[in-house]
């Protein structure tokens, strides 16, 4: 039989291979150190420029051919002034301060994809043992009905029942295996392997994490990443406005050089300066417009208060009615479930009941405990949709 290579995988292992492995992390890498080149460029003063002029030649009478000629060779330096090339340095600074703020916003969020994948991979494979489980149960009773059938002490329909439940389970089974496939493969991507036969070690099912504190949360909202990192776009719009500003003081063009004059076979220098005057262009309509959008980070700031004020919310009342339904369901129902089914099973073998008390005794349970995984997994999604809100570890 072929041997199945499976690897077992605690969460976080799943964290810590998909922020090594994750490509599209890796891409983003690339994406800063591409901005930190453009920090060597805008402190790169300009190029000198060479000028070579011939003036008067080929020219009538005593400009004929070069006698008259005039050769000048010059170089000429643009200064920049108002301190353009500091502020473009500051604003590259900035592009990259901000881009490290969204390569951490894309890490939170890709923790979080991780733990839920390995939350839904958890679920199925927690499922997929209790479906295992419940198919026992029911090959145990199909042993136990035939003897009986055979024996004549009950009806062979109740025998046809127990093959068309175990059929139906082995089905659910099958299903539950190509969700599990989908699963592993969501899970697979995240952490930028291929087609491992992943298997999670531990099971986050086995206990009920504490509830974290609402009021600590909401009293910690600047540390919120999706809004502490607002500021570096706050600052990324001032270096904009910064280097507009900068852009409105005009340069300084000086030229050196010397002039050959032919006629009388001597050297001159000449020497020159040149500066564009603002009286139409001082740049102020990029200047307004940098400073508008100065403004408008003071209202995006607030839009983003207010929907992480409503994700917090939203997160927090789903993840108080998932956990209160787990310890309903763990502490209480779970256990009236189980001891309604025994009762039961006895009750049947001692002729007390019917054979379809007992089926649905066993569907009750089995009921239950697949309802117990479902409220656990919700409310572990909760909990990572507030890691993911708040940047704080919650799962470990």
């Amino acid at each position: 039989s072929l041997k199945i290579d499976y690897q077992k995988i605690t969460l976080n292992e799943a964290v810590e291979t998909a922020l090594q492995n994750n490509p599209d992390l890796s891409v983003y890498e690339y994406e800063i150190k591409s901005l930190e080149k453009q920090i060597l460029q805008a402190g790169l003063s300009p190029n000198p420029e060479a000028n070579f002029e011939e003036e008067n030649f080929l020219g009538g009478k005593e400009l004929s051919g070069l006698k008259g000629s005039e050769f000048t060779l010059s170089a000429s330096q643009l200064f920049e002034l108002g301190g353009k090339r500091g502020s473009r340095v500051n604003l590259a600074d900035n592009e990259i301060n901000t881009a490290l703020g969204n390569y951490e916003l894309i890490k939170i969020d890709l923790i979080a994809r991780v733990k839920t994948a390995f939350i839904n991979l958890s679920e199925v494979h927690s499922r997929i043992l209790l479906q295992r489980k419940f198919i026992q149960i029911n090959e145990e009773i199909l042993m136990t009905i035939s003897e009986r059938v055979k024996a004549g002490r009950t009806s062979p329909a109740e025998e046809s029942k127990v093959k068309v439940a175990l059929i139906n389970s082995q089905i659910e089974l099958q299903r539950l295996e190509r969700n599990y496939s989908s699963a592993q493969s969501v899970l697979n991507s995240l952490l930028g392997t291929f087609e491992k036969n992943i298997v999670p070690s531990t099971s986050i099912f086995d206990k009920i994490l504490i509830p974290p504190d609402k009021e600590n949360l909401f009293a910690e909202l600047d540390s919120i990443p999706t809004l502490k990192y607002l500021n570096n776009e706050t600052n990324l719009r001032k270096a904009e406005l910064e280097l507009e500003e900068a852009q409105s003081v005009p340069d300084i063009t000086v030229i050196l050089g010397a002039r050959y004059l032919n006629e009388i076979e001597t050297n001159a220098f000449v020497a020159g300066l040149t500066m564009p005057i603002p009286i139409f262009n001082r740049n102020q309509g990029n200047i307004q417009y940098a400073e508008v959008r100065i403004q408008q980070m003071d209202e995006i700031i607030r839009a983003r208060k207010l929907a992480v004020i409503s994700s917090l919310n939203t997160s927090f009342n789903n993840l108080f009615s998932a956990y209160n339904n787990s310890v309903q369901l763990r502490e209480s129902i779970l256990p009236e479930s189980e001891k309604a089914y025994e009762i039961t099973r006895q009750g049947y073998l001692q002729g007390r009941f019917a054979f379809i008390d007992l089926l649905d005794a066993q569907r009750t349970l089995f009921d239950t405990e697949a309802q117990y995984l479902l409220e656990l997994a919700d409310y572990y999604k909760s909990l990572i949709e507030l890691e993911n809100l708040t940047g704080k570890t919650f799962i470990k």
